[in-house]
């Protein structure tokens, strides 16, 4: 039996897709958001819209977020900080972290839940391959107990607002491998953190998309 309805973080990248594409299996009505952070793979969001419009959401809201430009040393918002091309680092955050990026994300997703009584966030965070801080479970029970704690709708109604996370300790692979049972086009995702079309292939981004697709058995040719 499929749960009622869902608010899907949609980036554009392999992870959300495969997310929503389970959405699609698991939930009645899907909503998507997705952010304009001054992220430079903004090219990402045109990716998202055309995700959205195949798995036929209810509505996909596009929401930005300009303080991040504003914010140094990372190398997504920042123009002065480059993409690495070698490995990220297994011991801390790498360059790529945008501070409290999911905090921020989820929060903005907690004020669309309550506002449209959806009682499922679903985010694509996994754990196993970079050490980010906000792709925790603890992070993501932190979070849905602030969300829960602050709404209106759970007040109102003592039902709770779930943060879906499925994805929390899989590896990269993993999710491909559900992707390709499930049917998602990934040859209509974007994962490079530069932001170049084609996708420049060398940033640990695309070589750890294309390491997971073939590892699938996906081929994008």
């Amino acid at each position: 039996m499929k749960r009622s309805k869902i608010l899907v973080l949609l980036s554009g990248g392999m992870d959300s897709a495969t997310l929503l594409w389970l959405a699609k299996m698991e939930f009645e009505e899907i909503y998507a958001l997705s952010f304009d952070y001054g992220q430079r793979h903004k090219v990402e969001l045109k990716y998202a819209k055309e995700l959205a419009k195949l798995v036929g959401v209810k509505e996909h809201f596009i929401v930005g977020i300009p303080h991040y430009r504003a914010i140094k040393g990372n190398a997504l918002t920042d123009e002065g900080v480059e993409v690495p091309s070698e490995e990220y680092p297994e011991d801390e955050p790498p360059i790529t972290t945008v501070p409290m990026r999911n905090l921020t994300f989820l929060a903005i997703a907690g004020a669309f839940a309550d506002a449209y009584e959806i009682p499922y966030i679903g985010i694509g965070v996994h754990a196993l391959d970079v050490p980010y801080p906000d792709c925790r479970p603890e992070f993501i029970a932190s979070v849905e107990a602030a969300i829960n704690a602050g709404s209106v709708y759970v007040a109102k109604t003592k039902n709770r607002i779930h943060i879906y996370a499925p994805f929390l300790g899989m590896s990269k692979t993993d999710i491909a491998k559900l992707g390709v049972k499930l049917g998602v086009p990934y040859e209509k995702t974007y994962s490079c953190y530069r932001g170049t079309e084609p996708p420049c292939g060398e940033c640990p981004t695309c070589r750890q998309r294309e390491e997971a697709l073939k590892a699938a058995g996906y081929s994008l040719k």
